[in-house]
């Protein structure tokens, strides 16, 4: 617990040197909001601010990928993920990106001791859970095991009045009930229970703090983050891929963990939390955002599968909403696709879209197809695969893989198969 002591030592000293600039900065703070405001409007202020949330409307998810990747930032070429190396788990098992929650209410199938609320915001698309005091947050419906091979993808937002001293964690954790859920969840230290923790301090010293540990490596940080650093770029998506022992952390495109030894081989961890320490102080308003949560568990094998099988499935070739336009995001998947053709040049494939089964079926068929065209140009263009090894097709909805009532079963249905020819 002395590295818990330290940092909430740090965290108190920081809280006492803004107290004794309060009353300095209470006229420029005044004037300081005001030009926000007005500056927000007539340049488009990247900061994210909640929408009205006593409405009672819902936003519809159709076939997209839970608004992942189109919700930060603005639309990147696939070529600027070049040293994205991260491919997403075979199956998905958790899509949260809140779609069917009324806006102004906690999750359903969520649990807290405090309090949070479901929003639209200003300039983001679908839903997101506002996070505005001190909390624990986590889906209660994750009640397994997750397996020695998983990734983990969460889109973060925090508005530019979140506080020097703001910090939201992210942890993977083994625990046994509830109580512990709240009690380590929301730790800052090196907890004793099996776990991995990233946190951000988004405006801390103005350039940003990332912070992690594990039980096994204890507590470390990194003291600049471009990446998430409020308010010049108040968006980012966390990328964490756990293979055994090893943790990858990205945030957006860059790779900035590998820890080859960040948890004891044998490790369980069955337990997905959010915390939030102070987002709020010291100004009005502070707030985090975190949506489309996506969890995904198994090795994707693509060489095996593919090569010996006949077949590979992959959820890692991700679509704006709607359109046969393929996310930046997809750099990792695509290239593991191609590594594979290049290795093994006589193989011929068959590329086959399908979606889940919102919407209509003769534009789901449409958009399949287009899905898989689009898979194959970037293969050619941005892979040097050769085109005339490639056919493609679409099956729109009609060759589910799992159940489209559920949010991890759409998402599962959604899908780009490679089949050998």
């Amino acid at each position: 617990m002395l590295t818990c002591t330290i940092v909430k030592a740090q965290l108190f000293d920081r809280i006492k040197n803004k107290m004794e600039q309060k009353a300095n900065d209470a006229i420029d703070k005044t004037i300081d909001n005001a030009g926000k405001k007005k500056d927000k409007k007539k340049s488009g202020e990247n900061s994210p601010e909640s929408t009205d949330s006593g409405s009672t409307g819902t936003t519809t998810t159709t076939n997209g990928e839970s608004n992942a990747g189109a919700a930060i930032g603005p639309n990147v070429d696939i070529t600027s993920y070049s040293k994205f190396d991260f491919v997403p788990g075979a199956k998905i098992i958790m899509d949260e990106d809140f779609s069917q929650e009324a806006i102004g209410d906690f999750p359903a199938q969520w649990n807290t001791r405090t309090g949070a609320e479901v929003v639209t915001v200003n300039n983001r698309p679908g839903k997101w859970l506002s996070i505005k005091q001190d909390g624990v947050f986590y889906p209660e419906y994750l009640t397994s095991n997750f397996p020695d091979n998983f990734t983990l993808q969460v889109d973060l937002m925090a508005n530019n009045g979140i506080a020097s001293i703001g910090q939201l964690t992210i942890s993977l954790l083994q625990t046994k009930n509830a109580d512990e859920k709240f009690d380590y969840g929301k730790e800052t230290s090196t907890s004793s229970i099996p776990n991995f923790k990233v946190s951000f301090n988004p405006k801390s010293s103005g350039d940003g703090d990332m912070y992690y540990s594990s039980n096994v490596i204890g507590n470390h940080n990194i003291s600049a983050t471009p990446e998430f650093n409020v308010p010049k770029k108040n968006a980012v998506r966390v990328s964490i891929w756990r293979q055994k022992q090893r943790i990858r952390v990205y945030l957006d495109s860059t790779k900035t963990l590998d820890l080859p030894r960040a948890l004891d081989a044998n490790t369980v961890l069955n337990s997905l939390v959010f915390a939030t320490y102070a987002p709020d102080y010291g100004k009005e308003g502070g707030t985090f955002f975190i949506s489309n949560i996506r969890l995904a568990v198994g090795a994707p094998d693509t060489r095996n599968k593919l090569i010996t099988e006949g077949k590979f499935v992959t959820h890692g070739i991700l679509f704006d909403v709607n359109s046969d336009k393929i996310q930046a995001a997809s750099y990792g998947s695509l290239q593991d696709i191609a590594n594979v053709l290049k290795e093994n040049a006589g193989v011929r494939v068959k590329i086959v879209g399908h979606t889940d089964a919102n919407g209509d079926d003769q534009l789901n068929q449409d958009l399949s197809k287009r899905r898989a065209a689009a898979v194959k140009e970037a293969l050619s263009k941005n892979f040097g695969i050769d085109a005339a090894r490639m056919d493609t097709d679409g099956k729109g909805k009609t060759q589910p893989i799992d159940d489209n009532n559920t949010a991890a079963g759409r998402a599962n249905n959604r899908r780009v198969e490679f089949i050998k020819l």
